[in-house]
């Protein structure tokens, strides 16, 4: 079982942004299954969260500002993906 934490900036933006828990789930899910969009090093790594009824066209990149044995820290965002 893993644990999820974000940060009070990263949890106001998500919920402007529209962003539920079940896709931090499943980007937490993702990475453990090894399906990693960026290993920034350092237990730092970035990941595409889809918005809701967007799909991963549509998504946002996080920073998991730690992944510390099967606890995550969530702490910041990227930027939304354009699309075209």
């Amino acid at each position: 079982m893993s644990w999820i934490y974000t940060t009070k900036t990263f949890d106001r933006w998500a919920k402007k942004a529209n962003l539920s828990d079940k896709a931090l789930i499943n980007a937490v899910l993702e990475m453990e299954k090894g399906i990693i969009h960026a290993d920034l090093g350092g237990s730092l790594y970035k990941q595409r969260v889809p918005l809701l009824e967007r799909g991963k066209r549509g998504s946002v990149r996080t920073i998991i500002a730690a992944r510390i044995g099967d606890t995550y820290f969530f702490s910041l965002w990227v930027r939304e993906e354009r699309e075209g």
